[in-house]
């Protein structure tokens, strides 16, 4: 059967019992409530009669199994599997598969349809026996015209008729309007064939005219309803009472009709006004509704590379998606349009959200094996006393974690703990070593100060050998004490100068006092690794330095010549070349001196 023929079947059938506002409360109802209902409408013995709100409970629960269902998937998005297996398991979990709630959804449902469609062919059948019954009728109207007893037996016999016609259910759309039109007709014919009498006559166009008038005073009672399916559905029937009713006077039958014709066209005209205004306000959402899914589709236009940027989106998106449901429902037709906007720009945005998270996903097991690359090498380190070295080593490591990116707390934890008690384990190492150093320190610290004291009382004596003996035990003695804290190395300084003091003191050549002099400076920066390295190269550019003079000075000797006049000049240049290789020679000493230091 076609949907005009279902229409036409529930319009009837809701002629007959008028729908309760049951649907009022339907969108608080939890999901599992919703089917629970749909299965208790379900059992009703007339399927049309709670046909309309188990449409709209059916459109319900898949607007509330939907958001269950985007609910889920967000959580799972946001829990990074912890192996490939669990990844490769949820992914084929959600492949071609239906929820628990709509397999049992589906069940009841078409179990109702199918009492519906058995129902359905039952109205059919009655339909054509009733069909029959009324063409009986009218067969039997006719007949009445050709019976020879008294007036008023055939009268009565056309009464039963009558009411056996108003009894009789339904007929199919297809003959309801020519049926009617024979009915009438014959008992127009009746009417005039037996020639009632007046008194009878009137007697029953008086009790039409009642009736018809009471039919019209009903229809006018509707210009108060509120509700215009209920001035339809009742319009309908006033209008099937109306046609079973039997004639008025003739000079009646006109004014009679135009006035309840009239009040008709008016409720009408009433009931389509405030459709088309539906109609406006229906537009005007759809309008809103629109716009408001073009404001979704625009969230993810520029590219979002953050999860914090994707939570305030997501938010942003829902916030958007609630406007939208807050604007209200639309008419069928405008409704799956919008909903069907909604849900292309949705499965937009998630798709879009769910590349994102299954591209972090990748990038998290590539930042994992860094991560547990770090933490290896950290490991291997632990335990090493090059305190100096490792540490810089470690520092860089910490660097590497804190660049290598962001993977998920579930995984990267334990990796962090291990990481943690690697450079825990040698920092606390060293910063024992170091305390123990500090302690160490403080004693020589008290030794050289001792020293120092010592050597301030030293005093030179005739045999200078031996004083300069004494003196380089004194610098020897210093050198063995060790390091002292960093902030008191001003002492070496104080040290040195009085020690060259006392050198001077003895009256040495300047060659030997230079010596001396020279050797109390590297011992002054002995265990200094950078100092000395840079001592070395100091001397190095020196001596190239000097190399390049006497280079310049042997090449301008060149341009003299053996004229008299250019002797001074050039014994001059050999004097500077003499004195630059001196210095050369006195520079290699140094840097042998630093070599044994």
């Amino acid at each position: 059967m076609n949907e005009k023929k279902e229409k036409e079947i529930t319009e009837e059938v809701a002629t007959t019992k008028p729908l309760e506002n049951s649907t009022a409360n339907n969108t608080d109802l939890e999901i599992k409530k919703v089917i629970e209902k749909i299965d208790l409408l379900s059992q009703n013995d007339n399927p049309y009669l709670v046909s309309k709100e188990i449409e709209e409970l059916k459109s319900i629960f898949y607007i509330k199994l939907k958001e269950k269902i985007k609910t889920q998937e967000i959580i799972i998005l946001e829990k990074i599997p912890t192996t490939e297996q669990d990844e490769s398991s949820q992914e084929k979990s959600n492949e071609n598969t239906l929820h628990p709630l709509e397999i049992n959804f589906k069940t009841i449902y078409r179990k109702f349809k199918k009492l519906k469609f058995e129902y359905r062919k039952k109205r059919d059948r009655q339909e054509v026996d009733n069909f029959k019954t009324k063409q009986q009728i009218i067969a039997d109207i006719d007949k009445l015209t050709q019976e020879d007893e008294s007036i008023k037996k055939t009268f009565e016999h056309f009464r039963i008729l009558q009411k056996q016609w108003e009894n009789t259910g339904h007929v199919p759309q297809s003959e309801k309007n020519n049926l009617w039109q024979s009915y009438h007709h014959h008992v127009e014919l009746f009417y005039d064939y037996i020639k009632l009498n007046n008194d009878l006559r009137d007697l029953d166009f008086t009790r039409n005219l009642e009736e018809k008038t009471a039919i019209y005073e009903k229809a006018e009672a509707l210009l108060n309803e509120k509700s215009f399916n209920k001035v339809n559905n009742t319009l309908q029937e006033l209008h099937e009472h109306w046609k079973n009713v039997g004639p008025v006077k003739k000079e009646l039958r006109e004014e009679l009709w135009k006035r309840f014709q009239n009040i008709s066209k008016t409720l009408n005209k009433k009931r389509n006004d405030y459709f088309l205004k539906e109609k406006e306000k229906n537009q005007k959402k759809l309008i809103k509704k629109e716009e408001i899914c073009k404001k979704i589709d625009a969230l993810t236009l520029e590219v979002i590379t953050s999860h914090k940027q994707w939570s305030e989106t997501t938010n942003q998106c829902s916030e958007l998606e609630k406007e939208w449901k807050d604007i209200g429902r639309l008419n069928k037709t405008q409704n799956r349009i919008a909903w069907r906007s909604l849900r292309t720009v949705l499965n937009n945005f998630y798709n879009k959200k769910n590349a994102y998270y299954k591209q972090k996903k990748e990038e998290g097991k590539s930042i994992l094996k860094v991560k547990i690359s770090i933490c290896e090498k950290s490991e291997e380190l632990q335990n090493s006393t090059d305190w100096q070295v490792t540490g810089n080593q470690l520092i860089r490591l910490q660097n590497d974690w804190k660049n290598a990116g962001f993977s998920s707390a579930d995984q990267s934890n334990k990796i962090w703990k291990r990481f943690k008690a690697a450079c825990d384990t040698f920092f606390n190492a060293r910063k024992a070593h170091y305390k123990t150093m500090d302690k160490e320190k403080e004693g020589a610290l008290k030794d050289k100060k001792e020293l120092l004291l010592t050597l301030k009382e030293f005093k030179a004596s005739a045999n200078s050998k031996d004083d300069i003996k004494q003196l380089k035990e004194f610098s020897n003695q210093w050198k063995k004490i060790g390091y002292i804290p960093r902030d008191k190395m001003k002492i070496d300084d104080e040290f040195f100068d009085l020690i060259n003091a006392k050198f001077e003191e003895l009256g040495l050549s300047k060659k030997v006092l230079a010596e001396e002099q020279y050797k109390n400076k590297i011992n002054s920066i002995k265990g200094n690794d950078k100092a000395i390295s840079s001592e070395k190269q100091f001397l190095r550019l020196k001596i190239d330095s000097l190399k390049k003079e006497i280079y310049q000075y042997e090449n301008n000797i060149s341009f003299f010549g053996r004229n008299k006049s250019t002797e001074p000049l050039k014994k001059q240049v050999e004097e500077q070349i003499a004195k630059a290789n001196t210095e050369i020679g006195a520079l290699k000493q140094k840097l042998q001196f630093l070599k044994k230091g």
